[in-house]
């Protein structure tokens, strides 16, 4: 996988969790989680689908953009997990080697 697009698939995997967010957001009201609530019990939590939003989307700005940290967030006092960062940027490194690695395999 190459540089566009892994980033053009984190991108569209960040659309897909935006959806589930305000798709569960909506829920918690009553009327329109009574309506269908298979729908929002199949979806998962909430809480965890924000965090990994927000941390897939400060490592996004980290990897690709190169923007610092602070000029991401500025006024937040939510825990940020450098583990799960780092776990990230390992995961999209790997992906990046990878297609390098069977370039180089066919050009030989």
């Amino acid at each position: 996988m190459n540089f566009k697009e892994l980033k053009l698939k984190i991108k569209n995997e960040q659309k897909d969790r935006a959806v589930k967010i305000r798709i569960l957001k909506a829920a918690r009201k009553p009327h329109v989680y009574n309506s269908n609530p298979e729908l929002y019990d199949s979806l998962g939590n909430l809480e965890n689908i924000q965090d990994r939003y927000r941390h897939t989307h400060i490592q996004y700005c980290m990897f690709f953009n190169r923007t610092e940290y602070e000029n991401i967030e500025r006024y937040t006092n939510k825990y940020l997990s450098q583990h799960t960062l780092d776990s990230l940027k390992d995961e999209w490194t790997d992906n990046l080697e990878e297609d390098k690695d069977e370039a180089l395999h066919i050009g030989a």
